[in-house]
């Protein structure tokens, strides 16, 4: 099978901001996590003290959040098939994420179920005999909510790999050169002042669609839109004037995602919010609250972007190092933080302190494990989704399976 390439004029060189923007978006889920102790969402493990603030933090980085991984994604999925055939692409998919996921699923996942099972004393085993009890009572469902309530953060590596497979056949497409076209004219659209928010109508019609009959976070309203989100990045690496659209009109993103968040933290204290996110039923509410969602997504998410464009489009030995933690970084800080969660849990200090010594020795910890036990060890750089040492690094791709946390975000 030949290499796909498009041999028409486009090349693109590396996009360090894309690097940037990957760590500092994995960084902002480990803080979220260490915030879901101590906010008025469910989680695992909470802190004594609860903050309505943390709340609104997480919640507002959750909306547009996890769609910025998979925008990332599909930006990555252009530089891959730029050297890669369709099968390489899903065989490193697969290495790269599939392999990572098991290895979590067997070794991270029972001791974090096992920790949360004795600290509200549903179990009184040990962990040895906890271990296959974890195993035996995991309850498959065809609704892939049920990856986060058993696999935990673990569950974004089966969305991704699975989302970068079924969106193969559509890339393989969008590289074509009649497909290029299409996409050089709508970039050419985008470029009108306002232009890229056309991108929140497909956005808004599959959450309107789905997330009635598909409510809840991770399940097959979420799937589809990232799938789709997934696309709009591959889309955007076609087309360099999609970036400039963005250099344009990011004080428009930004206007507009302040003011969409408003509407909903007003509709969310009038109590408004909470009756049109409980109906299930294709109501006027209903269809405007998820077209606000959309817009607060796709808004910020604009937003972000130029700020990785205008500021962080540039390589460190910082970037570097960060750029290969990312997906091991991923993997251990979850368990990490529920450990120290756990150990702490009987701490009777202010929340601020508390919050500070979480997050900060579980950011210490969860380093020293990446670089003592999985960065120097060539066994453990394959089952964490990292290159081999001598593994050649292209030119131009920005190679990190993360390149690619609605309700609660117990697994985000």
């Amino acid at each position: 099978m030949r290499p796909l390439r498009y041999e028409g004029p486009i090349q693109r060189e590396r996009l360090h901001y894309l690097d940037w923007l990957r760590v500092l978006a994995v960084l902002g889920v480990f803080y979220a996590h260490t915030a879901d102790i101590f906010d008025k969402f469910y989680w695992h493990i909470k802190g004594g003290e609860q903050n309505t603030g943390l709340l609104v933090l997480v919640v507002f980085g959750t909306e547009w959040g996890m769609s910025l991984f998979f925008f990332l994604a599909g930006a990555s999925a252009w530089f891959a098939l730029e050297s890669r055939t369709a099968g390489q692409f899903v065989s490193e998919r697969f290495t790269r994420l599939i392999i990572p996921c098991l290895v979590g699923f067997i070794l991270l996942s029972p001791p974090i179920a096992y920790l949360i099972a004795i600290s509200h004393s549903l179990y009184h085993g040990n962990f040895l005999q906890f271990y296959p009890y974890y195993f035996e009572n995991i309850h498959i469902s065809w609704n892939p909510q049920w990856l986060g309530i058993y696999a935990y953060h673990l569950w974004f590596l089966v969305f991704l790999f699975f989302i970068s497979t079924l969106a193969l056949p559509v890339l393989l497409y969008l590289k074509r050169e009649r497909s290029l076209r299409f996409i050089s004219k709508l970039a050419a659209f985008c470029d009108r002042p306002g232009g890229l928010f056309v991108f929140v109508l497909p956005i808004a019609l599959i959450q309107i669609a789905l997330r009635a009959p598909f409510p809840g976070y991770q399940s097959w309203s979420d799937f589809f839109t990232w799938l789709l989100i997934f696309l709009y990045g591959f889309m955007f690496l076609a087309e360099p004037r999609f970036e400039s659209a963005i250099q344009k009109q990011w004080k428009l993103a930004l206007f507009v995602g302040i003011a969409s968040l408003l509407i909903m933290l007003v509709a969310s204290y009038t109590g408004v919010l909470s009756s049109w996110d409980s109906i299930s039923t294709y109501s006027v509410g209903y269809v405007l609250y998820q077209l606000l969602r959309s817009i607060v997504t796709w808004s910020w998410m604009l937003f972000v972007l130029y700020f990785g464009m205008r500021f962080l489009n540039f390589s460190d030995k910082f970037i570097e190092y960060a750029n290969e933690a990312v997906l091991p970084f991923y993997l251990l800080h979850y368990p990490v933080i529920v450990v120290i969660a756990f150990l702490t849990l009987a701490w009777n200090i202010n929340m601020g302190v508390k919050f500070l010594f979480v997050s900060t020795v579980a950011l210490i910890a969860t380093l020293v494990l990446f670089d003592l036990f999985i960065r120097r060890i060539k066994v453990s750089r394959w089952l964490f989704g990292m290159k081999s040492f001598h593994e050649p690094q292209p030119e131009h791709a920005p190679e990190t399976p993360l390149k690619s946390s609605s309700s609660p975000p117990l697994s985000r």
